[in-house]
Protein backbone atom coordinates (compact mmCIF):
# COMPACT_ATOMS: atom_id res chain seq x y z
CA UNK A 1 0.00 0.00 0.00
CA UNK A 2 1.47 3.64 -1.42
CA UNK A 3 2.01 5.57 1.88
CA UNK A 4 2.44 9.66 1.48
CA UNK A 5 5.48 11.26 2.51
CA UNK A 6 5.60 13.15 5.80
CA UNK A 7 5.83 16.54 3.71
CA UNK A 8 3.00 15.38 1.00
CA UNK A 9 0.59 14.59 3.64
CA UNK A 10 1.47 18.36 5.49
CA UNK A 11 0.90 20.29 1.94
CA UNK A 12 -2.71 18.04 1.67
CA UNK A 13 -3.89 19.09 5.08
CA UNK A 14 -2.89 22.15 4.96
CA UNK A 15 -4.79 22.36 1.58
CA UNK A 16 -7.74 20.91 3.69
CA UNK A 17 -7.84 23.64 6.12
CA UNK A 18 -7.36 26.56 3.70
CA UNK A 19 -10.45 25.55 1.86
CA UNK A 20 -12.72 24.48 4.94
CA UNK A 21 -11.77 28.21 6.12
CA UNK A 22 -12.42 29.42 2.91
CA UNK A 23 -15.78 27.50 3.14
CA UNK A 24 -16.92 28.74 6.23
CA UNK A 25 -15.63 32.34 5.66
CA UNK A 26 -18.29 31.72 2.61
CA UNK A 27 -21.13 31.01 4.71
CA UNK A 28 -22.39 27.63 2.61
CA UNK A 29 -23.44 24.78 3.91
CA UNK A 30 -21.36 21.61 3.83
CA UNK A 31 -20.05 18.59 5.14
CA UNK A 32 -16.38 17.14 5.55
CA UNK A 33 -16.03 13.39 4.68
CA UNK A 34 -14.65 11.70 7.55
CA UNK A 35 -11.89 8.81 5.90
CA UNK A 36 -12.40 5.92 7.83
CA UNK A 37 -12.47 2.56 6.40
CA UNK A 38 -15.49 2.06 8.34
CA UNK A 39 -17.45 4.00 6.00
CA UNK A 40 -17.01 2.11 3.04
CA UNK A 41 -19.18 -0.76 2.79
CA UNK A 42 -16.39 -3.94 2.36
CA UNK A 43 -17.05 -4.78 -0.87
CA UNK A 44 -16.13 -1.79 -2.12
CA UNK A 45 -13.56 -1.28 0.49
CA UNK A 46 -10.36 -0.07 -2.13
CA UNK A 47 -12.56 0.42 -4.91
CA UNK A 48 -13.95 3.73 -4.11
CA UNK A 49 -12.59 6.90 -2.91
CA UNK A 50 -14.67 9.21 -0.98
CA UNK A 51 -14.35 13.40 -1.27
CA UNK A 52 -13.34 15.64 1.18
CA UNK A 53 -16.11 17.73 1.27
CA UNK A 54 -20.19 18.14 0.16
CA UNK A 55 -21.23 21.72 -0.23
CA UNK A 56 -24.51 22.37 -0.77
CA UNK A 57 -25.34 25.02 -2.93
CA UNK A 58 -28.83 26.21 -1.67
CA UNK A 59 -32.22 25.41 -3.85
CA UNK A 60 -29.91 23.59 -6.58
CA UNK A 61 -28.17 20.20 -5.16
CA UNK A 62 -24.16 20.26 -4.12
CA UNK A 63 -20.67 19.42 -5.59
CA UNK A 64 -18.70 17.28 -3.93
CA UNK A 65 -14.74 18.43 -3.69
CA UNK A 66 -11.84 16.59 -3.16
CA UNK A 67 -9.26 19.01 -2.76
CA UNK A 68 -5.15 18.55 -3.07
CA UNK A 69 -1.79 20.32 -2.93
CA UNK A 70 -0.51 20.84 -6.35
CA UNK A 71 2.09 21.86 -8.63
CA UNK A 72 2.03 22.20 -12.25
CA UNK A 73 4.35 20.51 -14.17
CA UNK A 74 4.98 21.57 -18.16
CA UNK A 75 1.53 23.31 -17.34
CA UNK A 76 -0.22 19.99 -16.28
CA UNK A 77 -2.00 18.96 -13.24
CA UNK A 78 -1.50 15.25 -12.87
CA UNK A 79 -3.90 13.08 -11.00
CA UNK A 80 -2.78 9.26 -10.20
CA UNK A 81 -5.54 7.65 -12.42
CA UNK A 82 -6.63 5.12 -9.65
CA UNK A 83 -7.39 8.09 -7.49
CA UNK A 84 -9.73 9.10 -10.66
CA UNK A 85 -11.35 5.77 -10.96
CA UNK A 86 -12.52 5.30 -7.64
CA UNK A 87 -13.67 8.66 -7.16
CA UNK A 88 -15.46 8.30 -10.36
CA UNK A 89 -17.02 4.99 -9.00
CA UNK A 90 -18.24 6.98 -6.10
CA UNK A 91 -19.27 9.87 -8.30
CA UNK A 92 -21.63 6.81 -10.04
CA UNK A 93 -22.82 5.33 -7.06
CA UNK A 94 -23.93 8.46 -5.34
CA UNK A 95 -25.02 10.29 -8.54
CA UNK A 96 -23.03 13.80 -7.78
CA UNK A 97 -20.91 16.00 -9.39
CA UNK A 98 -16.93 16.20 -8.12
CA UNK A 99 -14.47 18.19 -8.62
CA UNK A 100 -10.86 18.02 -7.70
CA UNK A 101 -10.04 21.35 -5.65
CA UNK A 102 -6.24 22.14 -6.12
CA UNK A 103 -4.76 24.32 -3.92
CA UNK A 104 -1.75 26.36 -5.96
CA UNK A 105 1.22 25.29 -3.66
CA UNK A 106 3.19 27.81 -5.63
CA UNK A 107 0.37 30.70 -5.19
CA UNK A 108 -1.53 30.02 -2.01
CA UNK A 109 -4.05 32.52 -2.19
CA UNK A 110 -5.92 30.55 -5.31
CA UNK A 111 -6.86 27.22 -6.19
CA UNK A 112 -8.19 24.94 -9.28
CA UNK A 113 -11.52 23.32 -9.66
CA UNK A 114 -11.32 20.09 -12.24
CA UNK A 115 -14.07 18.18 -12.99
CA UNK A 116 -13.55 14.99 -12.40
CA UNK A 117 -16.06 13.99 -15.92
CA UNK A 118 -13.02 16.05 -17.93
CA UNK A 119 -10.39 13.39 -16.24
CA UNK A 120 -11.97 10.35 -16.85
CA UNK A 121 -11.85 9.93 -20.86
CA UNK A 122 -8.63 11.72 -20.90
CA UNK A 123 -5.75 8.84 -21.66
CA UNK A 124 -3.33 7.81 -19.52
CA UNK A 125 0.41 8.54 -19.59
CA UNK A 126 3.25 7.51 -17.48
CA UNK A 127 5.07 9.22 -15.27
CA UNK A 128 8.34 7.43 -13.60
CA UNK A 129 6.16 4.37 -12.61
CA UNK A 130 2.95 6.23 -11.79
CA UNK A 131 -0.06 6.23 -14.40
CA UNK A 132 -1.46 9.26 -14.59
CA UNK A 133 -3.98 11.71 -15.68
CA UNK A 134 -2.34 15.01 -17.47
CA UNK A 135 -4.85 18.49 -16.93
CA UNK A 136 -3.42 21.65 -18.72
CA UNK A 137 -3.69 24.29 -16.16
CA UNK A 138 -5.08 26.30 -18.92
CA UNK A 139 -8.18 24.87 -18.29
CA UNK A 140 -8.78 24.32 -14.54
CA UNK A 141 -11.12 27.16 -13.27
CA UNK A 142 -9.40 29.39 -11.13
CA UNK A 143 -10.36 30.44 -8.01
CA UNK A 144 -9.36 33.48 -5.56
CA UNK A 145 -9.86 32.98 -1.66
CA UNK A 146 -10.84 36.23 -1.31
CA UNK A 147 -13.77 35.38 -3.59
CA UNK A 148 -16.90 33.84 -1.45
CA UNK A 149 -17.90 30.34 -2.37
CA UNK A 150 -21.17 30.90 -4.74
CA UNK A 151 -19.44 33.73 -6.23
CA UNK A 152 -16.92 31.20 -8.00
CA UNK A 153 -19.95 29.16 -8.40
CA UNK A 154 -21.66 31.04 -10.51
CA UNK A 155 -18.95 31.74 -12.26
CA UNK A 156 -17.90 28.17 -12.91
CA UNK A 157 -21.47 27.79 -13.87
CA UNK A 158 -21.22 30.37 -16.94
CA UNK A 159 -17.70 29.11 -17.91
CA UNK A 160 -18.85 25.78 -18.10
CA UNK A 161 -22.11 26.85 -19.93
CA UNK A 162 -19.86 28.84 -22.27
CA UNK A 163 -22.06 32.36 -21.45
Amino acid sequence: MFQLSAELKAKGEKAEVAFRAWLNQSGVPYLYVEQSRLNVPVFLRGRIKRPDYIVGIPFAGSMAFDVKAKSAYAEQLLFPLDEVEKLARFSAHFHVSLYFACLDVDVPERFYWVPLRDLVNRTPERRGKARVVAFPIGRAFEVRFDEPFLDAYLRFSANSLAL
